[in-house]
């Protein structure tokens, strides 16, 4: 089976229902069918052939639910990228996926094309001013309305590639994690199974569809046939207005939004979320103290989920009936991930290999139906990180005697800022190539609102008079504001192995997982 069939069924059984609701208009189950055929015969036309990667830099809005599901009909692979990255980093994914067309609201975006050997064609949302470009451009709605409306017959399989979601890594290069119809419908079963999300009403998102965990939901709503409301931003005073307006019942929502949302809640009118049933988040370690402030604003029903771009989605579960098992019973400290979802393995393995005793630390390993199939064009890393089976990924657990698992440190190199992973290789192979630097390294350093920012460890060359605003300076023109350090402390050496590495574990500074929302100690 395929993701686009599912709109196809929702076509025929609830035509007239609202499908997707955005700031720049709405359309029902039946016209997002046609808009999709639309979309997928125009881009077949064009000489674009099954497979092919088609890269997505949109905002959140109606038309970019269209776009996944239009190219998932013509059997092309959709390459979501975050647009909030530089030029810079576009282009890198734009080159390693070798993605034929772009679709765009943004002129950072065809910038960036101009340096991507493959893309021969542009496709923009809006006014983008693209007249610069090197390959023929084209209007997003002027080319659907040109389009031959014929229903796409079904074509592909459930083992085609459906997505590349992009990381990077510790080298700084970016990794392309491929995924197919089949894993996604698995990883939306093994989270539906888990988690009773509500059809009585819209699902609320502002998580960027560029995102694995907000581009999932456009599987998720339609599976469930109810309609995604998408917004840009996340405002506390907007998003209750919304659930007044649309009576919206659930939402997922990235735990900075829930920080922001419980400090806004007791100045706004909070009967404005009757309606509102169920809210998912995840993304970070947060407190009890952010759950039970939230809880006892809000009449609503809470899950965490975890997960990775890797695993395909979510791997475990904190369910609504364990959130009000475990803030009845009073917990304190950190929220664990959950429990394995339904039909995932998850062990916390020593270095042999061998499952730890509860309690006791170990690397986490998870095994899935919705687990990646590798990285694109990488086959040397995709053998590290799936090894028998098993997708290894360095992260450290621990399970309690009931099987709730904790997360006790991310993999080496990756600080988690919001819903956000930066990875220090990334910003480190940055940081290199500024003038003056002789080696560098960054650590993840507490953030009262996003948990962890970026501290960068600069190690000048010796002679140099290299600045903090210059080190600055040169991260802004290449990294997008999420991944740029806040702050550059200048150190005599750095540790580092015999073959030249960074021993993150020795870094000044270095510390274990940051909880967002914990109650600040007396003193403090």
């Amino acid at each position: 089976m395929r993701i686009e069939t599912l709109l196809r069924q929702n076509a025929v059984r609830r035509g007239d229902s609202l499908a997707v609701i955005g700031d720049a208009g709405r359309l029902t189950w039946r016209e997002l069918d046609r808009a999709t055929d639309r979309l997928a015969n125009a881009l077949v036309a064009h000489g674009h052939r099954e497979q092919e990667r088609i890269a997505l830099v949109l905002a959140n809005d109606h038309r970019v639910v269209v776009a996944y599901h239009g190219l998932w009909k013509a059997n092309l692979v959709t390459v979501g990228i975050n647009p909030r990255l530089t030029a810079p980093e576009i282009r890198r994914i734009l080159v390693h996926s070798g993605a034929s067309a772009l679709i765009c609201d943004t002129p950072v975006a065809v910038e960036a094309a101009a340096g991507a050997p493959d893309i021969r064609r542009i496709i923009t949302v809006g006014p983008v001013g693209a007249a610069a470009a090197d390959v023929p451009v084209e209007d997003f709605a002027a080319l659907l309305a040109a389009a031959d409306p014929t229903p796409v017959p079904p074509t592909g399989s459930g083992t085609d590639l459906r997505s590349l979601r992009y990381t990077s890594g510790t080298t700084g290069k970016p990794k392309g994690c491929m995924a197919t119809h089949e894993q996604q419908l698995a990883s939306t079963a093994n989270y539906l199974i888990e988690v009773e999300v509500p059809r009585t009403g819209p699902t609320w998102l502002s998580l960027p569809l560029s995102l694995g965990v907000g581009a999932s939901f456009v599987t998720t709503t339609a599976y469930l046939g109810v309609p995604l409301l998408l917004r840009r931003r996340f405002d506390p005073a907007a998003f209750l207005d919304d659930i007044a307006e649309h009576q919206v019942v659930h939402t997922f929502l990235a735990p900075t939004m829930l920080v922001d949302l419980v400090a806004a809640l007791p100045s706004l009118d909070v009967g404005k979320a009757r309606s509102l049933k169920l809210i998912g988040y995840g993304g970070a370690a947060v407190s009890w103290d952010l759950i039970r402030a939230l809880t006892d604003a809000l009449d609503v029903g809470l899950y965490h989920a975890f997960g990775a771009t890797e695993a395909g989605g979510f791997s475990a579960l904190l369910t609504p009936e364990d959130h009000r098992r475990f803030l009845a019973a009073g917990a304190t400290s950190i929220v664990p991930v959950g429990r394995p979802a339904a039909f995932a393995d998850v062990v916390i393995v020593d270095g042999e290999g061998r499952e730890v005793a509860p309690g006791e630390v170990g690397e986490m390993r998870i095994r899935s139906p919705a687990v990646f199939s590798g990285y694109w064009g990488q086959p040397d890393l995709t053998r590290t990180v799936l090894v028998d089976g098993w997708l290894r990924l360095g992260d450290l657990a621990r399970r309690d005697e009931e099987g709730y698992i904790y997360l006790a440190d991310r993999a080496q190199g990756v600080i988690r800022s919001g819903a956000q992973n930066v990875y220090a290789g990334e910003v480190e192979a940055v940081l290199q190539s500024c003038p003056g630097v002789r080696r560098a390294a960054v650590i993840g350093v507490p953030d009262e609102r996003y948990g962890e920012a970026v501290k960068a460890l600069v190690q000048r060359v010796p002679g140099s008079d290299l600045t903090e605003q210059q080190v600055l300076d040169h991260c802004a023109a290449q990294l997008s504001r999420y991944k740029r350090p806040r702050e550059v402390e200048f150190v005599d050496e750095l540790p580092v192995d015999d073959g030249g590495k960074i021993r993150r574990s020795e870094l000044p500074g270095a510390r274990g997982l940051v909880l967002l929302g914990a109650k600040k100690e007396a003193g403090r």
